[in-house]
């Protein structure tokens, strides 16, 4: 089943005023990237989509274990905060022809994937793993849970497919979200854990559903993120499109 979804839900912390990034930090894609071409919005606009980015903090904590946005003039970048990626000197992420656009690199959305399931429920005695395969001649992400209990019994794979694409009427991004599961007997319920504790999709809907795709203004109107196309890359998620006021 095709599924649109209305907005992203993007986790994230304002860096403190007055902290800079250090003058020798190599510069490279951030983990989270949402830019707009200059000018195009206003101070209020700009300041609607900072407030509209930090309220939804709680809402992805496995994804962001110690998040930080670096918000520049036309560009937020954000820094999951995983070991091993700090926060650095962000790169433009714009395409060109396009109002907007967002970048969710592969290395934060696998690092994601190995946090949620070290959150999630298990069953003592079951050894678990998370891997997400990239297919970007398809525009398509698999991400696959293997388990195994001791002398591998019980054992088994489920998995989440995520073929992306654009609904051009809502101008949202779809993901096609199906499962398949390949066990042994017994063993369905992990899988069904598994799938329960993924309510937001595999790891491709994760991604498109992080950034807030409308803005509600202080003059009560709406800002709206029109997705127009979305491409998996061998190193990301980008998803381009226009703005419009409602």
């Amino acid at each position: 089943m095709m599924r649109p979804r209305a907005g992203f839900a993007l986790v994230a912390t304002v860096l403190l005023a007055g902290l800079t990034m250090p003058a020798a930090a190599a510069e490279r894609a951030a983990d989270v990237c949402l830019e707009v071409t200059p000018d195009a919005l206003s101070a209020a606009e700009r300041a609607s989509l900072t407030t509209s980015v930090t309220g939804a903090v709680e809402s992805r904590t496995a994804m962001f274990p110690a998040p930080v946005i670096v918000d520049e003039a036309s560009r937020i970048d954000v820094w999951a905060g995983y070991a091993g990626s700090e926060p650095g000197s962000g790169t433009s992420c714009l395409e060109p022809g396009s109002e907007w656009s967002a970048r969710f690199g592969r290395d934060f959305l696998e690092a994601g994937a190995d946090q949620m399931l070290a959150e999630a429920p298990t069953t003592p005695g079951i050894d678990s793993n998370v891997d997400i395969e990239w297919y970007p001649d398809d525009d398509r992400l698999r991400t696959t849970l293997v388990f195994a209990g001791p002398f591998d019994i019980p054992n088994g794979t489920c998995w989440v497919d995520d073929a992306l694409s654009v609904d051009d009427l809502a101008g949202l991004i779809v993901t096609s979200g199906e499962q398949g599961v390949k066990t042994s007997p017994f063993a369905g319920s992990a899988c069904g854990r598994f799938f329960d504790h993924l309510p937001d999709g595999g790891a491709g809907e994760q991604a498109v559903t992080l950034l807030p795709a409308t803005v509600e203004l202080t003059d009560g109107s709406v800002l709206r993120f029109v997705a127009e196309r979305v491409d998996v890359r061998d190193d990301a998620i980008v998803v381009a499109g226009s703005l419009e006021r409602d």
